[in-house]
């Protein structure tokens, strides 16, 4: 099986896929500079940091963005985008940017339901799925998205996907943005030599035989598992257990810093951050493992920081508090 196959199947897209040498960040310059023109007016749906980067990005380039954000701590939703269409038809919106999930919300947006939305006001829709990827069962082709950016652990670092739809290629054509080496043709033409290192593909052959919706199954419960672990450890779940089992945000125990666990975390190759504005908190990446024994590795990680502080961490606490039978 071919590796953009692979990645196909778990975009959930026969469209065209590229395999990128650079972080998401470029990708979704790429997607700004080939698909609009300076003028132009985009809606971006801002809930966390990805969101409010498409926006500046936008901006950057001369386009004229309309900020959508939820209400009640939810992230934006479809009626909340067809109302805005429909106060302001005249002013020609031309795409909307959106984000499936934010490191900083607990919550993913209904991805077909906006699809809908940018079909029925013909705008191009473009997506971030880089927090989903390999994680949830994604279906780009079903909820009509244009174009879409992704990054992942799954693919190494200082990699990323970009899934151009025709839509996408269309619009390039008459794109007055500057895009230089992010043209989609350039883009396309490196990717040609792009390739995984086998490990990383042989990681995404055995989650293919496994099936999206199992992967996602088990990426469920290995959250869980880890979030109840860390509470037993007394770190406190800021997200509780919401539809975003790829990270999980920790409010750190008195005396612990952020940067201590961070760099913990580092010296293991786990990818963790701040998350902004939240004091001692940080978040968490798991998404890109499917076992027990490497969540334990993270809660481990957790409990060493601790004893650095010189608290005693009870094992035998957080196994129990993970209510899992060890047994078997």
């Amino acid at each position: 099986m071919e590796v953009f196959e692979v990645l196909q199947y778990f975009l959930g897209t026969a469209k065209e896929v590229f395999l990128c040498p650079f972080p998401a960040a470029w990708g979704r310059e790429a997607v700004v500079v080939n698909c609009f023109s300076p003028g132009e007016t985009v809606v971006c749906l801002v809930s966390g940091e990805r969101g409010e980067h498409w926006a500046r990005v936008a901006e950057g380039f001369g386009l004229s963005v309309i900020r959508l954000g939820g209400y009640g701590g939810k992230p934006p939703q479809a009626e909340d985008l067809y109302l805005l269409f429909e106060a302001e038809r005249a002013s020609s919106i031309k795409g909307v940017f959106v984000t499936h999930l934010e490191r900083e919300e607990p919550f993913a947006v209904d991805l077909e339901a906006l699809g809908r939305v940018c079909r029925s006001f013909d705008v191009l829709y473009a997506l971030d799925v880089s927090e989903s990827f390999g994680v949830f069962p994604l279906s780009l082709d079903e909820s009509a998205v244009d174009v879409a950016v992704a990054e992942s652990p799954l693919l190494s670092r200082n990699r990323s996907l970009l899934v151009v739809g025709e839509k996408a290629w269309r619009a390039r054509s008459s794109a007055r943005c500057p895009r230089f080496a992010l043209d989609f043709a350039e883009l396309q033409r490196l990717s040609a030599g792009q390739e995984l290192s086998s490990s990383c593909f042989e990681f995404l052959l055995n989650l293919r035989s496994v099936g999206r919706e199992t992967v996602w199954e088990r990426r469920k419960f290995l959250a869980s598992l880890f979030r109840r672990g860390a509470e037993a450890l007394g770190f406190q779940v800021v997200h509780g257990m919401a539809a975003f089992p790829s990270v999980t945000c920790l409010r750190l125990p008195e005396g612990i810093v952020e940067d201590e666990v961070l760099l913990a975390f580092e010296r293991e190759g786990i990818w963790s951050g701040k998350v902004a504005k939240k004091d001692r908190t940080i978040w968490v990446r798991h998404g890109d493992t499917l076992k027990v024994a490497e969540i334990l590795g993270l809660l481990f990680v957790l409990g060493e920081v601790l004893r650095g502080k010189g608290q005693k961490v009870g094992i035998s606490t957080m196994l129990a508090g993970m209510e899992v039978d060890w047994s078997g």
